[in-house]
Parts: C-alpha cells; sequence; structure tokens
C-alpha cells in the first residue's frame, strides 16, 4: 500500500472529463488498496477522487486548514480528516504523509502545492516521483514553461526529469502501479 498525494482544484473545470480521470484515479487507488491523501474538500475534482475511493470504500487522508473547514467544503464522510492551523501546515502534514505525488487539473492552490513539492525535490529534500496529467492539454504552458525553464539554463535537466508528465489517465494509473509494485 502507498499513500499518494492527489493535488487537484476544488472547481470542476469546463469539461466533465476532468471529474471522470479524478474518479478513475479513486477507483484505482481503493482497488489497489492505496491510501489517498488529499485537501479534505467535497467540491470540484477534490471530490470526485474523494467519492470515488468512499465508493469503493478505500482509505482515504483529508488535510484541511481551519479557515476551510466548513461544512459546504469539508468532505463529510471522510472518517480521516485532519485540520491543520492554516495552508502551510496543511502542505507540511500533507508531504509527511505521502509517498507519491499526482497532480490533477486545478487552479493556483494545486499549482502552488505542485511547485513546493517540485522545489523539494530539487533541493532533495525528497525523492517522491511527481505526475502531472495533463488532460486536453490543461498543462500545456506549465510543461512549456519547464521546459523553456531547462532549454535557457535555469533548470538542470535532472530536476526537469522530477516531473512525469501523462494525457492518459490509464497511462499515469499503469506508472503508478510500477511505482508502487
Amino acid at each position: 500500500m502507498a499513500n499518494i498525494c492527489v493535488f487537484c482544484g476544488s472547481r470542476s473545470g469546463d469539461r466533465p472529463e476532468y471529474a471522470q480521470a479524478a474518479a478513475l484515479l479513486g477507483a484505482y487507488l481503493a482497488n489497489a488498496g492505496h491510501r489517498l491523501i488529499y485537501g479534505g474538500g467535497s467540491t470540484g475534482i477534490m471530490g470526485a477522487v474523494a467519492d470515488a475511493v468512499l465508493e469503493k470504500n478505500g482509505q482515504i487522508t483529508g488535510v484541511i486548514p481551519t479557515h476551510l473547514a466548513r461544512v459546504e467544503l469539508m468532505h463529510a464522510a471522510v472518517q480521516d480528516m485532519r485540520v491543520t492551523a492554516d495552508m502551510h501546515e496543511r502542505k507540511a502534514l500533507m508531504h509527511s504523509l505521502s509517498d507519491i505525488y499526482v497532480v490533477l487539473p486545478g487552479g493556483f492552490g494545486t499549482m502552488e502545492e505542485f511547485f513546493e513539492a517540485v522545489t523539494w525535490a530539487q533541493l532533495d529534500l525528497h525523492t517522491r516521483p511527481i505526475a502531472v496529467l495533463n488532460l486536453f492539454g490543461i498543462y500545456d504552458g506549465l510543461i512549456q514553461l519547464m521546459d523553456t525553464m531547462m532549454n535557457t539554463g535555469f533548470l538542470s535537466a535532472k530536476c526537469r526529469a522530477h516531473v512525469t508528465e501523462f494525457r492518459d489517465p490509464l497511462a499515469m494509473m499503469e506508472w503508478l502501479r510500477s511505482k508502487t509494485a
């Protein structure tokens, strides 16, 4: 069993396929016996991945800061919900609980969590694998930015290699299987 940290949006985006991919990942995690570590929300992509894990009786640890721990945001069905003082404590706790990072579609919060995780890898503070699901090109700009930073000498090839991009959720799940075998 691995603890898979999923960074993703509290909104659903403009395509139903985003939530469908999150649900597919959640079902995979539960069926494989992995624990979902996530932001504790009940809405958007966060809610979709958590609901799918719960539907399959899987294991979840939600981590949510006090200012977001409201009935309309916090997932009421998640038994192991950790409430932190703030966002910094939230990320530190999520990091301490996680074996692998997966980035699904999301906004600024998702990117902030992703960049902290990849920066910590760059600084050799962890060696956890990091995957980005670039569904329908949502992260094309991010991938291009990382490649440009590498090609202009601001990011080493070793650091760029910390991030593995997937365009297909099934391929990402196969990668997860290989990382947790």
